[in-house]
């Protein structure tokens, strides 16, 4: 319940306001895994203040696709993405999966700098294992007295937030951060089912999926 910075963790839902670009109205671009961004130092200007995020060991990849950078776990093209979608566009689908209203649209919110609970992004990722629904996490499922009736049942608080064909194409985007990217080293602890997650690392290491 404590509240921490998530990190990378928080950027598929950077990634999906992206992929979503295909269902919104009026997209000035449709964005897809294929589309290509510039993985190289860059200057983001926001309220004429400059910031000037960088990879994780000052390592660039020259062009990337926005699959790669997901996987990879790319600062800089995940911020260029965030810019061009909007950053108020990705506080709304935050708030629309259970994170609180403390994140703002900077620049920031790309990098996940912003604090929210562990609670508050397991729930944020119910909407890609759900079809698109938001499911808000619970601890107890049915009280029963001793002769065995029923005296709770919890009912689900859900709502729809995203389209199923957006989280399909998001779900593979996680698959492959598990496969060639930054999870990629749970495959050699013997796990081979099918995985979707990523990885976060702040004052924490994260992992959600």
């Amino acid at each position: 319940l404590a509240k921490r910075q998530p990190g990378s963790a928080f950027k598929p839902f950077v990634y999906t306001v992206a992929i979503n670009t295909a269902l919104q109205e009026g997209a000035k671009e449709i964005l897809t895994p294929s589309t290509r961004l510039l993985d190289e130092p860059t200057t983001f200007w926001f309220d004429d203040k400059p910031s000037e995020p960088g990879n994780f060991g000052d390592k660039y990849n020259g062009e990337v696709t926005l699959r790669q950078a997901m996987a990879k776990s790319l600062n800089v093209p995940t911020v260029k993405l965030a810019e061009m979608v909007g950053y108020d566009r990705v506080v709304d689908l935050a708030k629309q999966a259970g994170m609180n209203y403390d994140i703002k649209a900077t620049p920031a919110i790309a990098l996940g700098a912003y604090e929210v609970t562990p609670i508050e992004v397991a729930g944020a990722y119910t909407i890609f294992s759900n079809n698109g629904m938001w499911v808000k996490p619970h601890w107890i499922s049915t009280v029963r007295a001793s002769n065995n009736s029923v005296l709770y049942t919890h009912k689900p608080d859900t709502r729809q937030v995203l389209d199923p064909r957006v989280v399909f194409i998001m779900t593979s985007m996680l698959e492959e951060v598990t496969r060639t990217g930054t999870a990629a080293g749970i495959r050699s602890r013997g796990i081979a089912a099918p995985v979707a997650g990523k990885t976060g690392s702040s004052k924490d290491g994260w992992f959600s999926g």
